[in-house]
């Protein structure tokens, strides 16, 4: 991409998309190959981001897929709300207050995005931020490079700040989205030492940028759901209900026949378990308080309550 198509994405790339279009459109003339034959600007993978969610520990089967597009304010709140459905919520009550968290601080997911964003390489405008989830891991990958300065070895370091989009970077320090220039790796770190969470590891991998979190083992959170986990919430849970807290926990957005039919895949008898079977028993568990469900029918997902006080 031209020099000047560079700094076109620095000044606008903050703003809505319709105000990029007409940037652009502005920019370039009616005539250019930016527009669709319907008179509209097209949405560049530079206004995109792809997230997914994979079964185990590799690309082969994914549980969910998304590619969504917008600013970089929309982008960063999909993130988050995809972190949201896909990982563990935990929480406990301090005092009077709840204190809640995920499994991962938002606070370091949420800084490894806005570093994403803020120095990605908009020139390479046939790539997008990829966030993928797997069973052990969380990959953030920015299209891009290290400053020179800056080494995935050194980066965990005291350093300056090097923008490699000022501009983007002094909207989001205008906006309060960025605190202090140089310090989004610090405040990454300093977020997972306050929850005893292993800090990440950067990497330069086939001109991306990847930010790796390590997602806390079965052992280090609550996931087994022994047979006293429902007595916080008056209700002592069955066998096939510990099985159901189990299976929505690393994957929140099952349904009730997905939910029959991994059961069933356990016996030696095929439909076990029945649909209304597992309707019944989330009902139940929703009922006392033991999950709670976001978002609609198609498109929510199922929230385990670690707490009684969090429903």
């Amino acid at each position: 991409m031209a020099y000047g198509m560079t700094r076109l994405y620095d000044k606008v790339l903050a703003r809505d998309i319709a105000a990029l279009r007409a940037t652009i459109n502005a920019h370039f003339g009616n005539g250019s190959y930016y527009l669709r034959r319907n008179g509209k600007m097209p949405i560049t993978p530079a206004e995109q981001q792809w997230m997914a969610r994979f079964r185990g520990t590799d690309k082969n089967e994914f549980i969910d897929n998304q590619r969504v597009e917008g600013n970089i304010f929309q982008l960063l709140n999909e993130a988050m709300s995809f972190f949201r459905k896909h990982l563990n919520m935990h929480g406990k009550i301090v005092g009077f207050i709840r204190d809640e968290y995920l499994e991962v601080p938002a606070e370091a997911l949420r800084e490894a995005i806005l570093n994403a964003l803020c120095h990605r390489q908009y020139e390479k405008y046939n790539l997008t931020i990829g966030i993928a989830i797997y069973d052990d891991r969380i990959e953030i990958a920015n299209p891009g490079f290290l400053p020179p300065q800056i080494t995935p070895e050194n980066i965990k370091e005291e350093h300056d700040s090097y923008p490699y989009n000022p501009l983007i970077a002094n909207v989001l320090y205008s906006t309060d989205y960025i605190e202090n220039w140089g310090s989004g790796v610090r405040r990454i770190i300093e977020a997972c030492q306050k929850r005893d969470v292993e800090t990440p590891t950067w990497t330069v991998n086939g001109g991306f940028v990847v930010v790796t979190f390590k997602r806390p083992s079965d052992e280090d959170g609550p996931k087994d759901f022994g047979k006293d986990f429902g007595k916080d919430f008056g209700k002592e849970l069955s066998d096939r209900q510990r099985i159901i807290l189990k299976l929505l926990s690393s994957e929140p957005t099952l349904s009730a026949k997905a939910i029959s039919e991994k059961i069933s895949e356990k016996t030696s008898e095929k439909n076990s378990v029945t649909d209304r079977t597992v309707e019944t028993d989330l009902a139940q568990l929703k009922k006392h308080g033991i999950i709670s469900r976001e978002g609609g029918r198609k498109n929510g997902y199922w929230r385990i309550n670690i707490d009684k006080d969090d429903k």
